[in-house]
């Protein structure tokens, strides 16, 4: 009999799956970014609450997590939108 762990494990797994094929499969857009930027904070949310059980720990642990969750899915967003200025204000040459 399958447990709970087990089935949201089953579903992270089949989220990261479709996301692989989604990157593979999609054709670039704001789209696809989006949707990618959707299955990181919902994947990262069911691993912040139910693996590291952080639902009842303590508030600025888990503040701490989902800010961190949270700055992953920007830099996802700007990384599409306004990479190539971030590439030419970096660069060294």
């Amino acid at each position: 009999m399958i447990g709970h762990s087990e089935r949201i494990w089953l579903m992270l797994v089949g989220l990261t799956l479709a996301g692989a094929w989604l990157g593979e499969a999609g054709s670039a857009g704001w789209l696809l970014t989006l949707t990618v930027a959707f299955l990181i904070g919902f994947k990262g949310m069911m691993v912040i609450d139910h693996y590291m059980e952080m639902r009842l720990a303590n508030r600025r642990i888990r503040r701490a997590l989902l800010i961190f969750l949270s700055l992953v899915i920007l830099l996802v967003i700007i990384g599409y939108g306004w990479g190539d200025e971030f590439r030419r204000l970096t660069a060294f040459d």
